[in-house]
């Protein structure tokens, strides 16, 4: 069978492989659906309401944030690409948002909790990779550069340390 990008139902599902094969003690993703059936659907739902996916229940929200879930959304042409863009606010203090190409007006959300040490750098990289945003070092007025790296994880909606930089910068 294919599904609309032309792709055979089984190369599609090999994409979350640790999510086809439940455990029978396992409750169902959806109570009667098979397992494969509920992810094709649930995969169809838009990035902007994973956080409310993640509230259902501990093994949705294991599954959102799994790598397996954006690999077949992304093998599935599912995958959404949202703009992030890094700020200095009116407080000169570094500030972070995300556009929500579904809504337009008022799209831009601030991702809130950026790591405190960021704050006030100056010079600070970024790229995203996937679900996540990485800050790579900067500096301070009054601070050497730095090595250090925050990644931000859509999918969770939080901030980590990541391995620092072989050189600050």
């Amino acid at each position: 069978m294919e599904n609309a990008s032309g792709k055979s139902v089984e190369q599609t599902e090999s994409g979350l492989e640790g999510f086809g094969q439940f455990d029978s003690e396992q409750a169902a993703l959806i109570p009667g659906l098979p397992d494969h059936i509920a992810l094709f659907c649930l995969a169809r739902v838009p990035r902007k309401y994973h956080p409310f996916l993640n509230c259902v229940s501990k093994r949705w929200r294991e599954l959102v944030c799994s790598d397996e879930w954006h690999l077949y959304r992304r093998n599935n042409c599912l995958a959404e690409t949202w703009i992030y863009a890094l700020c200095i606010d009116k407080s000169d203090q570094l500030c972070c948002y995300v556009l929500d190409s579904n809504q337009l007006q008022r799209g831009w959300k601030r991702i809130q909790d950026l790591p405190s040490r960021c704050l006030k750098r100056k010079g600070v990289g970024f790229e995203v990779l996937g679900k996540k945003l990485y800050l790579c070092g900067g500096c301070g007025w009054i601070e050497e550069a730095t090595d250090e790296v925050y990644c931000y994880d859509a999918s969770m909606n939080t901030w980590n340390t990541a391995s620092p930089l072989s050189i600050a910068r």
